[in-house]
């Protein structure tokens, strides 16, 4: 079984592998516009449907999911108070808060928390990661009205948003224990694979080293939100509540995660700062190595 570190170390790599096209010139830094594209219409969606599809659902993991939002809610609020302290605009502002309130609770969360605590604790990552894409649609909606959407707008981006429906026939298909057959389970099984590939080539390619320097002290504070505050909630609130066993330590752990690829995503869908999301992304990652293994160390 790989270790942590390891497993982090995969999209760090897909991400070096992206910097080093744009710097080779096989790719251009506005291809991540069309690999965006790529990922919200296709990959996710189909990424989506196939973990909700074949999640074994219990009432008693209906925590999981209420636990993910608040802890979302709560990094966005602690970004909003930094921001507002530092007077930054409406585009930084928002930048910072979405970085804060995205947690890559599917890819990196999902082979960690297996990793740590077998198919039990993947069955309980599932479910604290059911609403990352709701909380992705409201995101990107709120984003709309934000930056000059109308309500009429909001809605039609709500209702032509495919990863939505891919929550939605992803429940259905878990209701009616829907069986996909070979042909297209194969099908959506690769275009769910590709999601990750297409995000971490989209950030290399956004991504400039003298602005991870110009960004450092934002960086870190998202990373000190992401990574140390949001995990530190979860524990000290679990262990007063007497939360125990696997759903205190799957929180805990997922609650840890860096800010989501998806982010980026939205940062450039929306005209966001994306060289700022990139930054914090990337600095997010490579510190993660060294708080996820603590945390791991700490609830083991």
């Amino acid at each position: 079984m790989a270790s942590a570190i390891e497993i982090i170390l995969i999209p760090t790599l897909m991400i070096v592998i992206g910097y080093l096209f744009k710097r080779l010139g096989i790719l251009k830094p506005q291809d991540s516009n069309v690999l965006s594209s790529i990922v919200i219409t296709v990959s996710m969606p189909a990424m989506i449907f196939l973990n909700l599809s074949k999640a074994t659902i219990h009432p008693s993991l209906g925590i999981l999911p209420i636990t993910s939002i608040i802890i979302s809610v709560i990094g966005m609020i602690i970004a909003y108070a930094y921001c507002k302290s530092r007077s930054y605009d409406k585009i930084k502002t928002w930048t910072i808060m979405i970085a804060a309130a995205m947690m890559n609770t599917g890819f990196i969360g999902y082979p960690i928390t297996l990793g740590v605590f077998g198919e039990e604790g993947l069955i309980h990552a599932i479910f604290f990661d059911l609403v990352t894409p709701i909380l992705f649609v409201a995101y990107g909606m709120i984003l709309v009205r934000e930056f000059g959407g109308d309500r009429k707008r909001v809605i039609r981006e709500g209702l032509t948003f495919m990863p939505l429906w891919g929550v939605i026939f992803g429940l259905i298909a878990n209701a009616v224990h829907f069986q996909p057959g070979y042909v297209i389970g194969s099908t959506l099984n690769y275009l769910s694979e590709s999601t990750v590939p297409l995000i971490m080539l989209s950030l290399g390619l956004t991504i400039n080293f003298r602005d991870v320097k110009k960004y450092m002290s934002d960086s870190v504070v998202v990373s000190a939100i992401r990574l140390l505050i949001a995990p530190c909630i979860v524990f000290i609130t679990f262990s007063l509540l007497h939360i125990t066993g696997m759903v205190f330590d799957v929180s805990v752990l997922e609650s840890g995660m860096s800010t989501a690829m998806t982010a980026l995503v939205l940062a450039i869908t929306y005209k966001l700062d994306d060289r700022l999301m990139s930054s914090i992304i990337l600095v997010d990652v490579l510190l993660s190595l060294i708080t996820l293994t603590c945390w791991i160390s700490l609830i083991m």
